[in-house]
């Protein structure tokens, strides 16, 4: 009897088989491990192809399964492709191509938030009594954050730098933006783990799938808004002061420039530097400009802040 079930099911044996693989080698150094993930890929082509109508379950199970509305098909249809492009991104990452595994992750990222969106719609559309209660409270909590954000971000900014962050605008647009994108998905994880405890028994079929891609998502994102924390504020500083200041100082006869270096101020006696990547570090310097009757000017400068580039996304 356990015979004929494995000959009946041995295709949904294989696949698990695969994607359990693919979860749990990433990161792990093997011998003849691309050899072991190119032979598992096969086998398990070559055992769909065999059982095309097991496939064709999976996909009605995600699109057509008591989806009778437009929308819902599409939710399905997104379910399914965040689903392939997760196990992509796994095989990928397994295989070594870092940067078709990070594509393929963005693709996951997309598909698991349009899903996302179209389950939210919908438990929207029933007029849940408990969805319906959360709105103005996520609101009003979205707003609180943004105002307490905003007052830290200046506080830090002016810590780093010396510096008034709203005397640039550009800058001071990118830099609360970052500080309330990292706070906002640190917090989303609590928030999803317990919305999806509460919905849990609503979601069925690829609403499970959609909400657990979801919870994976925003998992992910509140971890690597902590790890990465160093690289956002960096790329923030890097594109914002490269847009909106200076290339040069000047004092006097005198003039200093640095391709690694960003002055504010123009024509002044105090000049902001930020420089970027300069000797494997990146912070900010005042320089002081001290002009003299006999044309000896002259820059003093001095070092406000100092820490170590990041490893840009490597790990």
């Amino acid at each position: 009897m356990s015979f004929e079930k494995i000959k009946k099911n041995y295709f949904y044996i294989i696949l698990s088989v695969f994607l359990i693989s693919n979860a749990f080698l990433p990161g792990k150094t093997l011998p003849f491990k691309r050899i072991l993930i190119f032979t598992l890929l096969f086998i398990t082509v070559v055992s769909a192809f065999l059982n095309k109508e097991k496939v064709y379950a999976i996909l009605r199970y995600f699109i057509y399964q008591s989806n009778e509305k437009t929308i819902k098909r599409v939710s399905g249809g997104a379910s399914l492709f965040s689903c392939i492009f997760l196990v992509l991104f796994l095989l990928l990452l397994n295989l070594g191509y870092l940067w078709a595994a990070r594509c393929s992750f963005l693709l996951f990222i997309i598909s698991v938030s349009v899903s996302a969106v179209f389950v939210f719609y919908e438990l929207w559309h029933d007029s849940d009594v408990i969805l319906q209660k959360i709105k103005p409270v996520f609101l009003g909590g979205i707003s609180l954050l943004y105002i307490i954000t905003n007052a830290y971000a200046s506080s830090y900014f002016l810590d780093f730098s010396n510096m008034d962050l709203g005397d640039s605008p550009l800058l001071e647009l990118g830099w609360k933006s970052a500080f309330f994108a990292i706070w906002f998905f640190v917090f989303l994880q609590p928030i999803s783990y317990a919305f999806f405890l509460y919905a849990s028994n609503k979601f069925k079929g690829h609403k499970f799938l959609a909400g657990m891609g979801f919870l994976f998502l925003a998992s992910f994102l509140s971890a690597a808004a902590l790890h990465w924390v160093n690289n956002i504020i960096v790329l923030t500083l890097d594109w914002a002061t490269k847009s909106e200041w200076h290339t040069f100082a000047t004092c006097g006869s005198l003039k200093i420039s640095d391709s690694a270096e960003r002055y504010f101020g123009f024509n002044t006696d105090k000049y902001t530097v930020y420089y970027s990547n300069h000797d494997g570090k990146w912070g900010f310097d005042e320089i002081k400009c001290i002009k003299d009757d006999n044309n000896q000017d002259a820059f003093i400068r001095v070092a406000v802040s100092q820490s170590e580039m990041p490893k840009w996304f490597k790990e």
